[in-house]
């Protein structure tokens, strides 16, 4: 009988920590605000503006500009609140020289001004960066 129990509640346990969770699934775009081509590499990176030590969400940038966040496990989400968003690692190399593709103003959350607030109805944000100066376009991209 112990262990019919013991199956049962291995089994529940995990959809019930699933039904409580109270992260909400999110996505979106990076692009470039000249010309609202995609950022082609990167991360987008969430800093609640409350606890910022303890918790980040984190989005890789894929080719075309688009991102899923994710904390603890891939494409978890993230739980509501005010975020600071902020780039990292924007950079393509080119001749062995690696190239910023956006402003340094991006990759801080101290000073890219990208704050969003997210809700339970929340299902994507997407954000317009600034070229880095000298970065120009890629020839057929």
């Amino acid at each position: 009988m112990n262990r019919k129990i013991v199956s049962l509640f291995a089994v529940l346990l995990p959809l019930l920590l699933v039904g409580c969770s109270n992260h909400v699934s999110l996505s979106g775009q990076v692009s470039y605000s000249d010309d609202g081509t995609p950022l082609e590499s990167g991360t987008v990176i969430f800093q609640p503006e409350v606890g910022a030590d303890k918790f980040y969400a984190r989005g890789e940038i894929r080719e075309d500009g688009k991102f899923i966040l994710a904390t603890a496990r891939p494409q978890d989400g993230l739980p509501p609140g005010k975020y600071h968003v902020f780039v990292n690692a924007a950079f393509r190399y080119e001749n062995n020289t690696e190239i910023q593709l956006i402003t340094n103003k991006y990759t801080s959350p101290d000073t890219s001004e990208l704050v969003v607030d997210v809700d339970r109805s929340t299902k994507t944000f997407d954000f317009k960066v600034d070229r880095a100066p000298g970065s120009k376009k890629v020839p057929g991209k």
